[in-house]
Protein backbone atom coordinates (compact mmCIF):
# COMPACT_ATOMS: atom_id res chain seq x y z
CA UNK A 1 0.00 0.00 0.00
CA UNK A 2 3.29 2.61 1.29
CA UNK A 3 4.85 1.67 -2.44
CA UNK A 4 1.76 2.31 -4.26
CA UNK A 5 0.94 5.21 -2.67
CA UNK A 6 4.52 6.84 -2.84
CA UNK A 7 4.44 5.81 -6.41
CA UNK A 8 1.25 7.81 -7.41
CA UNK A 9 2.93 11.08 -5.44
CA UNK A 10 6.46 10.56 -6.95
CA UNK A 11 4.35 11.07 -10.21
CA UNK A 12 2.97 14.63 -9.37
CA UNK A 13 6.45 15.59 -8.29
CA UNK A 14 6.78 18.25 -10.24
CA UNK A 15 3.19 19.91 -9.32
CA UNK A 16 4.55 19.54 -5.56
CA UNK A 17 7.66 21.05 -5.62
CA UNK A 18 5.99 24.10 -7.31
CA UNK A 19 3.54 24.62 -4.65
CA UNK A 20 6.76 24.34 -2.15
CA UNK A 21 8.21 27.39 -4.48
CA UNK A 22 5.05 29.57 -3.98
CA UNK A 23 5.32 28.73 -0.02
CA UNK A 24 8.96 29.78 0.21
CA UNK A 25 8.65 32.92 -1.80
CA UNK A 26 5.55 33.99 0.55
CA UNK A 27 7.68 33.16 3.54
CA UNK A 28 10.77 35.15 2.20
CA UNK A 29 8.44 38.25 1.39
CA UNK A 30 7.37 38.17 4.65
CA UNK A 31 10.69 37.69 6.54
CA UNK A 32 12.92 39.17 4.16
CA UNK A 33 13.59 43.27 4.81
CA UNK A 34 11.13 45.45 2.05
CA UNK A 35 15.01 46.59 -0.42
CA UNK A 36 15.66 42.80 0.07
CA UNK A 37 12.18 41.03 -0.46
CA UNK A 38 12.38 41.39 -3.98
CA UNK A 39 15.15 40.18 -5.49
CA UNK A 40 14.74 36.71 -2.83
CA UNK A 41 11.13 36.43 -3.98
CA UNK A 42 12.02 36.54 -7.77
CA UNK A 43 15.14 34.14 -6.94
CA UNK A 44 13.86 31.84 -5.09
CA UNK A 45 11.18 31.33 -8.15
CA UNK A 46 13.30 31.05 -10.74
CA UNK A 47 15.42 28.62 -8.80
CA UNK A 48 12.13 26.55 -8.04
CA UNK A 49 11.11 26.70 -11.66
CA UNK A 50 14.58 25.42 -12.73
CA UNK A 51 14.03 22.99 -10.13
CA UNK A 52 10.66 21.58 -11.52
CA UNK A 53 12.04 21.15 -15.15
CA UNK A 54 14.60 19.24 -13.66
CA UNK A 55 12.58 16.83 -11.31
CA UNK A 56 9.85 16.66 -14.69
CA UNK A 57 13.19 15.37 -16.85
CA UNK A 58 14.19 13.43 -14.35
CA UNK A 59 10.79 11.89 -13.73
CA UNK A 60 9.68 11.36 -17.59
CA UNK A 61 10.08 7.64 -17.58
CA UNK A 62 7.70 7.28 -14.13
CA UNK A 63 4.52 7.25 -16.16
CA UNK A 64 1.20 6.38 -15.52
CA UNK A 65 -2.08 7.11 -13.88
CA UNK A 66 -2.53 8.50 -10.28
CA UNK A 67 -5.20 8.82 -7.78
CA UNK A 68 -7.86 7.04 -9.31
CA UNK A 69 -6.93 7.21 -12.92
CA UNK A 70 -7.99 11.32 -12.50
CA UNK A 71 -4.60 12.46 -13.87
CA UNK A 72 -2.27 11.04 -16.16
CA UNK A 73 1.52 11.34 -16.39
CA UNK A 74 2.80 10.56 -19.88
CA UNK A 75 5.05 11.45 -22.89
CA UNK A 76 2.35 14.33 -23.71
CA UNK A 77 2.38 14.98 -20.17
CA UNK A 78 5.85 15.91 -20.12
CA UNK A 79 6.10 17.61 -23.19
CA UNK A 80 3.79 20.82 -21.63
CA UNK A 81 4.73 20.59 -17.92
CA UNK A 82 7.91 21.85 -19.64
CA UNK A 83 6.77 24.15 -21.81
CA UNK A 84 4.75 25.90 -19.41
CA UNK A 85 7.57 26.03 -16.69
CA UNK A 86 9.89 27.26 -19.43
CA UNK A 87 7.67 30.08 -21.10
CA UNK A 88 6.63 31.14 -17.06
CA UNK A 89 10.61 31.25 -16.28
CA UNK A 90 11.08 33.02 -19.12
CA UNK A 91 8.03 35.65 -17.74
CA UNK A 92 9.28 35.87 -14.43
CA UNK A 93 13.18 36.09 -15.56
CA UNK A 94 12.35 39.64 -17.26
CA UNK A 95 9.71 41.19 -15.60
CA UNK A 96 11.74 42.61 -12.42
CA UNK A 97 12.55 46.01 -13.85
CA UNK A 98 9.51 46.77 -16.16
CA UNK A 99 6.60 45.97 -13.17
CA UNK A 100 8.46 48.24 -10.67
CA UNK A 101 8.09 50.96 -13.13
CA UNK A 102 4.14 50.74 -13.01
CA UNK A 103 3.86 50.28 -9.88
CA UNK A 104 3.16 46.62 -9.29
CA UNK A 105 3.36 44.94 -6.24
CA UNK A 106 6.34 42.45 -7.05
CA UNK A 107 6.01 39.81 -4.50
CA UNK A 108 1.83 39.15 -5.82
CA UNK A 109 3.18 39.36 -9.23
CA UNK A 110 5.27 36.43 -9.14
CA UNK A 111 3.35 34.37 -6.83
CA UNK A 112 0.01 34.58 -9.29
CA UNK A 113 2.07 33.53 -11.74
CA UNK A 114 3.21 30.44 -9.86
CA UNK A 115 -0.25 29.92 -8.97
CA UNK A 116 -1.34 30.11 -12.90
CA UNK A 117 1.17 27.57 -13.66
CA UNK A 118 0.28 25.22 -11.18
CA UNK A 119 -3.51 25.37 -12.38
CA UNK A 120 -1.92 24.98 -16.11
CA UNK A 121 0.04 21.92 -15.06
CA UNK A 122 -2.92 20.35 -13.59
CA UNK A 123 -4.91 20.98 -16.87
CA UNK A 124 -2.61 18.91 -19.25
CA UNK A 125 -2.42 15.87 -16.49
CA UNK A 126 -6.22 16.17 -16.13
CA UNK A 127 -7.54 12.35 -16.90
CA UNK A 128 -11.02 13.59 -15.36
CA UNK A 129 -13.14 16.64 -16.69
CA UNK A 130 -12.97 17.96 -12.61
CA UNK A 131 -9.46 17.98 -12.46
CA UNK A 132 -9.56 19.96 -15.73
CA UNK A 133 -12.03 22.59 -14.40
CA UNK A 134 -10.20 23.06 -11.11
CA UNK A 135 -7.23 23.90 -13.39
CA UNK A 136 -9.03 26.06 -15.08
CA UNK A 137 -10.10 27.83 -12.52
CA UNK A 138 -6.87 28.10 -10.86
CA UNK A 139 -4.73 29.56 -14.09
CA UNK A 140 -8.18 31.37 -14.76
CA UNK A 141 -9.07 33.29 -11.12
CA UNK A 142 -4.94 33.74 -11.17
CA UNK A 143 -4.99 35.41 -14.62
CA UNK A 144 -7.56 37.65 -13.59
CA UNK A 145 -5.56 39.39 -10.57
CA UNK A 146 -2.81 39.66 -12.83
CA UNK A 147 -4.36 41.66 -15.63
CA UNK A 148 -5.86 44.31 -13.05
CA UNK A 149 -2.17 44.02 -10.94
CA UNK A 150 -2.10 48.21 -12.52
CA UNK A 151 -4.57 49.38 -10.59
CA UNK A 152 -4.19 52.80 -11.04
CA UNK A 153 -4.70 52.16 -14.89
CA UNK A 154 -8.34 52.89 -16.07
CA UNK A 155 -8.00 50.40 -18.89
CA UNK A 156 -6.56 47.29 -16.87
CA UNK A 157 -9.16 47.52 -14.42
CA UNK A 158 -11.68 47.59 -17.55
CA UNK A 159 -9.52 44.66 -19.10
CA UNK A 160 -9.53 42.79 -15.74
CA UNK A 161 -13.61 42.76 -15.12
CA UNK A 162 -14.35 42.24 -19.01
CA UNK A 163 -12.22 39.12 -18.47
CA UNK A 164 -13.81 38.14 -15.12
CA UNK A 165 -17.24 38.41 -16.30
CA UNK A 166 -16.80 36.86 -19.41
CA UNK A 167 -15.07 33.92 -17.99
CA UNK A 168 -17.29 33.89 -14.99
CA UNK A 169 -20.29 33.50 -17.70
CA UNK A 170 -18.23 30.63 -19.32
CA UNK A 171 -17.84 28.67 -16.33
CA UNK A 172 -20.63 27.52 -16.12
CA UNK A 173 -21.20 26.55 -19.78
CA UNK A 174 -18.23 24.34 -18.81
CA UNK A 175 -19.50 22.88 -15.90
CA UNK A 176 -22.95 22.37 -17.44
CA UNK A 177 -21.04 20.37 -20.02
CA UNK A 178 -19.29 18.04 -17.18
CA UNK A 179 -22.90 17.74 -15.49
CA UNK A 180 -24.54 16.31 -18.67
CA UNK A 181 -22.07 13.99 -19.37
CA UNK A 182 -21.74 12.29 -15.79
CA UNK A 183 -25.65 12.46 -16.31
CA UNK A 184 -24.97 10.19 -19.54
CA UNK A 185 -22.26 8.29 -18.72
CA UNK A 186 -21.86 8.16 -15.18
CA UNK A 187 -18.40 9.44 -15.18
CA UNK A 188 -16.35 12.34 -15.59
CA UNK A 189 -13.08 10.03 -15.86
CA UNK A 190 -12.37 10.71 -19.74
CA UNK A 191 -11.92 7.02 -20.63
CA UNK A 192 -14.96 5.83 -18.52
CA UNK A 193 -16.39 8.45 -21.09
CA UNK A 194 -14.73 6.91 -24.39
CA UNK A 195 -15.96 3.59 -23.39
CA UNK A 196 -19.71 4.09 -22.79
CA UNK A 197 -19.54 6.38 -26.12
CA UNK A 198 -17.85 3.65 -27.76
CA UNK A 199 -20.10 1.14 -26.41
CA UNK A 200 -23.54 2.70 -27.12
CA UNK A 201 -26.08 0.88 -29.18
CA UNK A 202 -27.68 2.88 -31.75
CA UNK A 203 -27.19 6.67 -31.69
CA UNK A 204 -24.80 8.78 -29.35
CA UNK A 205 -27.86 10.27 -27.09
CA UNK A 206 -28.46 13.66 -27.50
CA UNK A 207 -27.19 14.93 -23.88
CA UNK A 208 -23.94 13.90 -24.61
CA UNK A 209 -24.40 15.82 -27.90
CA UNK A 210 -24.73 18.56 -25.64
CA UNK A 211 -22.52 17.99 -23.21
CA UNK A 212 -19.10 18.00 -25.75
CA UNK A 213 -20.78 21.00 -27.13
CA UNK A 214 -20.95 23.08 -23.94
CA UNK A 215 -17.44 22.06 -22.61
CA UNK A 216 -16.23 22.90 -27.12
CA UNK A 217 -17.46 26.75 -25.19
CA UNK A 218 -15.73 26.66 -22.36
CA UNK A 219 -12.38 25.73 -24.11
CA UNK A 220 -12.74 28.04 -26.91
CA UNK A 221 -13.26 30.42 -24.52
CA UNK A 222 -9.39 29.79 -22.80
CA UNK A 223 -8.05 29.84 -26.22
CA UNK A 224 -9.42 32.73 -27.63
CA UNK A 225 -11.48 31.33 -30.77
CA UNK A 226 -14.14 33.29 -32.22
CA UNK A 227 -16.79 34.04 -31.24
CA UNK A 228 -15.49 33.57 -27.98
CA UNK A 229 -12.64 36.01 -28.02
CA UNK A 230 -14.04 39.40 -27.36
CA UNK A 231 -12.45 39.21 -23.71
CA UNK A 232 -9.13 39.25 -25.13
CA UNK A 233 -8.59 42.52 -27.16
CA UNK A 234 -9.34 44.21 -23.92
CA UNK A 235 -7.26 41.98 -21.51
CA UNK A 236 -4.16 41.75 -23.80
CA UNK A 237 -4.28 45.82 -23.64
CA UNK A 238 -4.64 45.99 -20.01
CA UNK A 239 -2.93 43.57 -18.74
CA UNK A 240 1.31 44.60 -18.20
CA UNK A 241 3.26 43.40 -21.12
CA UNK A 242 4.82 41.29 -19.41
CA UNK A 243 1.34 39.12 -19.01
CA UNK A 244 0.27 39.95 -21.90
CA UNK A 245 3.10 37.95 -23.28
CA UNK A 246 2.53 35.08 -20.99
CA UNK A 247 -1.70 34.84 -21.63
CA UNK A 248 -1.00 34.80 -25.45
CA UNK A 249 1.21 31.68 -25.04
CA UNK A 250 0.88 29.40 -21.60
CA UNK A 251 -2.68 29.58 -20.70
CA UNK A 252 -3.74 28.98 -24.76
CA UNK A 253 -1.29 26.35 -25.17
CA UNK A 254 -2.58 24.75 -22.05
CA UNK A 255 -6.30 25.16 -22.90
CA UNK A 256 -5.55 23.57 -26.12
CA UNK A 257 -3.55 20.57 -24.61
CA UNK A 258 -6.73 20.11 -22.21
CA UNK A 259 -8.51 20.72 -25.50
CA UNK A 260 -6.78 17.95 -27.78
CA UNK A 261 -7.06 15.22 -24.53
CA UNK A 262 -10.56 15.63 -24.02
CA UNK A 263 -11.64 15.35 -27.71
CA UNK A 264 -9.08 13.07 -28.76
CA UNK A 265 -9.47 10.15 -25.61
CA UNK A 266 -12.87 11.17 -24.59
CA UNK A 267 -14.88 12.21 -27.69
CA UNK A 268 -13.14 10.61 -30.17
CA UNK A 269 -15.86 8.54 -31.68
CA UNK A 270 -17.99 11.53 -32.23
CA UNK A 271 -14.99 13.06 -34.30
CA UNK A 272 -17.29 13.12 -37.72
CA UNK A 273 -20.11 15.50 -36.19
CA UNK A 274 -17.96 17.74 -34.21
CA UNK A 275 -15.18 18.10 -37.20
CA UNK A 276 -17.50 21.02 -39.02
CA UNK A 277 -17.63 23.27 -36.64
CA UNK A 278 -13.91 23.22 -35.76
CA UNK A 279 -13.57 23.76 -39.37
CA UNK A 280 -16.42 26.95 -39.10
CA UNK A 281 -14.23 27.89 -36.13
CA UNK A 282 -10.65 27.44 -37.54
CA UNK A 283 -12.03 29.68 -41.02
CA UNK A 284 -13.70 32.51 -38.31
CA UNK A 285 -10.85 32.67 -36.31
CA UNK A 286 -8.33 33.31 -38.65
CA UNK A 287 -10.16 35.51 -40.63
CA UNK A 288 -11.29 38.24 -37.93
CA UNK A 289 -8.32 38.26 -36.20
CA UNK A 290 -6.78 39.21 -39.24
CA UNK A 291 -9.19 41.46 -40.59
CA UNK A 292 -8.97 43.04 -37.08
CA UNK A 293 -5.20 42.73 -36.53
CA UNK A 294 -4.98 45.22 -40.07
CA UNK A 295 -6.70 47.98 -38.68
CA UNK A 296 -4.33 48.67 -35.43
CA UNK A 297 -2.01 51.26 -34.80
CA UNK A 298 -0.77 50.09 -31.73
CA UNK A 299 1.79 47.24 -31.69
CA UNK A 300 1.06 45.72 -28.78
CA UNK A 301 -2.91 45.45 -30.57
CA UNK A 302 -1.88 44.42 -32.92
CA UNK A 303 -0.06 41.05 -31.64
CA UNK A 304 -2.85 40.61 -29.38
CA UNK A 305 -5.45 40.44 -32.27
CA UNK A 306 -2.62 38.33 -34.40
CA UNK A 307 -3.02 35.49 -31.40
CA UNK A 308 -6.23 34.68 -32.67
CA UNK A 309 -4.93 34.13 -36.03
CA UNK A 310 -2.56 32.05 -34.68
CA UNK A 311 -5.47 30.32 -32.52
CA UNK A 312 -7.31 29.40 -35.87
CA UNK A 313 -4.48 27.76 -37.21
CA UNK A 314 -3.85 25.73 -34.21
CA UNK A 315 -7.43 24.43 -34.57
CA UNK A 316 -6.94 23.71 -38.04
CA UNK A 317 -4.51 21.04 -36.45
CA UNK A 318 -6.84 19.90 -33.98
CA UNK A 319 -9.69 18.84 -36.19
CA UNK A 320 -7.24 16.44 -38.35
CA UNK A 321 -7.43 13.94 -35.28
CA UNK A 322 -4.53 11.94 -36.15
CA UNK A 323 -1.05 12.05 -35.26
CA UNK A 324 0.36 14.61 -37.50
CA UNK A 325 -1.93 17.51 -36.99
CA UNK A 326 -1.61 16.58 -33.18
CA UNK A 327 2.54 16.85 -33.27
CA UNK A 328 2.00 19.59 -35.60
CA UNK A 329 0.01 21.63 -33.04
CA UNK A 330 2.76 20.77 -30.36
CA UNK A 331 5.27 22.12 -32.58
CA UNK A 332 3.67 25.20 -33.26
CA UNK A 333 3.09 25.81 -29.66
CA UNK A 334 5.85 25.73 -28.74
CA UNK A 335 7.47 28.09 -31.12
CA UNK A 336 5.12 30.07 -31.12
CA UNK A 337 5.58 30.51 -27.27
CA UNK A 338 9.26 31.34 -28.25
CA UNK A 339 8.65 34.46 -31.52
CA UNK A 340 5.70 35.91 -29.47
CA UNK A 341 7.19 36.56 -26.01
CA UNK A 342 10.54 37.85 -28.16
CA UNK A 343 8.04 40.04 -29.98
CA UNK A 344 6.34 41.36 -26.82
CA UNK A 345 9.48 41.85 -24.98
CA UNK A 346 11.05 43.85 -27.64
CA UNK A 347 7.82 46.12 -27.86
CA UNK A 348 8.50 46.51 -23.95
CA UNK A 349 12.05 47.28 -24.74
CA UNK A 350 11.13 49.92 -27.58
CA UNK A 351 7.89 51.60 -26.04
CA UNK A 352 7.84 55.11 -24.63
CA UNK A 353 5.16 55.72 -22.63
CA UNK A 354 2.60 53.08 -20.57
CA UNK A 355 0.15 55.66 -19.39
CA UNK A 356 -3.51 55.27 -20.45
CA UNK A 357 -4.56 54.74 -24.16
CA UNK A 358 -0.98 55.59 -25.35
CA UNK A 359 2.46 53.45 -25.63
CA UNK A 360 3.36 50.82 -28.50
CA UNK A 361 2.67 53.12 -31.33
CA UNK A 362 4.24 52.16 -34.71
CA UNK A 363 5.92 55.17 -34.70
CA UNK A 364 8.57 54.35 -32.26
CA UNK A 365 10.24 52.38 -34.38
CA UNK A 366 10.91 54.33 -37.09
CA UNK A 367 14.54 54.00 -38.00
CA UNK A 368 15.17 51.58 -34.90
CA UNK A 369 17.78 49.58 -37.33
CA UNK A 370 20.32 52.90 -36.34
CA UNK A 371 19.39 53.64 -32.91
CA UNK A 372 18.92 49.97 -31.32
CA UNK A 373 20.30 47.45 -34.48
CA UNK A 374 20.35 44.34 -32.39
CA UNK A 375 16.65 44.71 -31.36
CA UNK A 376 15.68 45.83 -35.01
CA UNK A 377 17.15 42.99 -36.20
CA UNK A 378 15.79 40.70 -33.53
CA UNK A 379 12.04 42.18 -33.92
CA UNK A 380 12.84 41.23 -37.87
CA UNK A 381 13.13 37.65 -37.09
CA UNK A 382 10.18 37.71 -34.46
CA UNK A 383 8.18 39.18 -37.48
CA UNK A 384 9.36 36.90 -40.25
CA UNK A 385 8.39 33.70 -38.11
CA UNK A 386 4.88 34.73 -37.20
CA UNK A 387 4.38 35.89 -40.63
CA UNK A 388 5.71 32.01 -41.36
CA UNK A 389 8.82 33.41 -43.87
CA UNK A 390 11.46 30.69 -43.91
CA UNK A 391 14.35 30.25 -42.38
CA UNK A 392 12.28 30.64 -39.37
CA UNK A 393 10.45 27.64 -37.11
CA UNK A 394 7.29 29.47 -38.22
CA UNK A 395 7.71 28.66 -41.51
CA UNK A 396 7.67 24.86 -40.79
CA UNK A 397 5.10 25.64 -38.21
CA UNK A 398 2.27 26.43 -40.81
CA UNK A 399 3.65 23.92 -43.09
CA UNK A 400 3.05 21.26 -40.84
CA UNK A 401 -0.17 22.32 -39.96
CA UNK A 402 -1.66 22.82 -43.11
CA UNK A 403 0.28 19.50 -44.66
CA UNK A 404 -1.19 17.98 -41.74
CA UNK A 405 -4.62 19.20 -43.05
CA UNK A 406 -4.27 18.41 -46.53
CA UNK A 407 -3.54 14.57 -45.61
CA UNK A 408 -6.32 14.63 -44.01
CA UNK A 409 -8.40 15.77 -46.54
CA UNK A 410 -8.89 19.40 -45.51
CA UNK A 411 -7.62 20.67 -48.91
CA UNK A 412 -10.76 23.54 -48.67
CA UNK A 413 -9.25 24.30 -45.40
CA UNK A 414 -5.67 24.81 -45.78
CA UNK A 415 -5.96 27.31 -48.82
CA UNK A 416 -8.02 29.10 -46.65
CA UNK A 417 -5.70 29.44 -43.70
CA UNK A 418 -2.41 29.61 -46.12
CA UNK A 419 -4.39 32.42 -48.05
CA UNK A 420 -4.44 34.34 -44.03
CA UNK A 421 -1.21 33.89 -43.51
CA UNK A 422 -0.17 35.39 -46.51
CA UNK A 423 -2.20 38.40 -45.89
CA UNK A 424 -1.11 38.22 -41.88
CA UNK A 425 2.37 39.64 -43.80
CA UNK A 426 1.42 43.22 -44.53
CA UNK A 427 1.23 44.02 -41.08
CA UNK A 428 4.20 42.27 -39.84
CA UNK A 429 5.65 43.69 -43.02
CA UNK A 430 4.36 46.97 -41.82
CA UNK A 431 6.43 47.30 -38.61
CA UNK A 432 9.66 45.66 -40.87
CA UNK A 433 9.46 48.80 -42.89
CA UNK A 434 8.81 51.33 -40.08
CA UNK A 435 12.29 49.46 -38.52
CA UNK A 436 14.31 49.55 -41.32
CA UNK A 437 12.68 52.20 -44.12
CA UNK A 438 11.44 55.11 -42.56
CA UNK A 439 13.27 57.97 -41.12
CA UNK A 440 15.02 58.41 -38.19
CA UNK A 441 12.75 59.96 -35.43
CA UNK A 442 14.75 62.34 -33.40
CA UNK A 443 12.31 62.12 -30.64
CA UNK A 444 13.07 58.20 -29.92
CA UNK A 445 16.29 58.66 -29.39
CA UNK A 446 16.32 58.63 -25.66
CA UNK A 447 17.26 54.79 -24.41
CA UNK A 448 14.65 52.73 -23.62
CA UNK A 449 14.21 53.10 -19.73
CA UNK A 450 12.79 48.85 -19.46
CA UNK A 451 16.08 46.74 -21.03
CA UNK A 452 17.47 44.99 -18.33
CA UNK A 453 20.32 42.97 -18.85
CA UNK A 454 17.82 39.69 -18.21
CA UNK A 455 15.91 41.24 -20.70
CA UNK A 456 18.13 41.21 -23.57
CA UNK A 457 18.63 37.69 -22.34
CA UNK A 458 15.86 36.43 -23.28
CA UNK A 459 15.07 38.25 -26.22
CA UNK A 460 18.70 36.55 -27.25
CA UNK A 461 17.38 33.41 -26.50
CA UNK A 462 13.69 33.27 -28.33
CA UNK A 463 15.87 34.37 -31.35
CA UNK A 464 18.05 31.41 -30.77
CA UNK A 465 15.05 29.29 -30.78
CA UNK A 466 13.26 30.25 -33.80
CA UNK A 467 16.03 30.31 -35.87
CA UNK A 468 17.90 26.78 -34.68
CA UNK A 469 14.52 25.08 -35.18
CA UNK A 470 13.42 26.69 -38.19
CA UNK A 471 17.47 25.23 -39.76
CA UNK A 472 16.47 21.54 -37.68
CA UNK A 473 12.78 21.08 -37.28
CA UNK A 474 13.24 17.62 -36.71
CA UNK A 475 14.81 18.37 -33.25
CA UNK A 476 11.16 19.87 -31.99
CA UNK A 477 8.90 17.69 -34.03
CA UNK A 478 10.48 14.42 -33.45
CA UNK A 479 9.67 15.37 -29.29
CA UNK A 480 6.04 16.48 -30.47
CA UNK A 481 5.49 13.14 -32.08
CA UNK A 482 6.57 11.04 -29.67
CA UNK A 483 4.51 13.11 -27.05
CA UNK A 484 1.20 12.54 -29.35
CA UNK A 485 1.53 8.91 -29.38
CA UNK A 486 -0.31 8.27 -26.50
CA UNK A 487 -3.68 9.96 -27.24
CA UNK A 488 -4.24 7.62 -30.70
Amino acid sequence: MFDVASMQISRILPEMILIGVALVAILMDVILPKGKSTRGVQGSIVVGLIVVMAASFFTRENTGTAFGGMVIVDGFTFFFRMLLTFVTLLIVMVSERYIEGLRIRIAEYYLLLVFSLFGMLLMVMAQDLLIIFLGIETMSISLYALVGMSRHRQISNEGAIKYFLLGAFTTAFFVYGIALMFGVAGSTNLVEIANYLRGVSGSVPMLAWAAAGLIMVGFAFKAALVPFHWWSPDAYEGAPTTITAFMSTAPKAAAFAAFLRVFYVAFGDMSGSWTMILWWIAVVTMTFGNLLALRQNSVKRMLAFSSITHAGYLVVALLTFDQMGAAAMLFYLAMYAMMNIGAFLVAIAVNKDENEGKGYSFDDYKGLIWRKPWLALAMLVFMLALAGIPPTAGFFGKYYIFSAAVKSGFVGLAVIGVLNGAASVYYYLRLIVYMFLKERDELNESPSLNLSPSMIQVIALCVFLVLLVGLFPDLLLNFATQSVTVLL
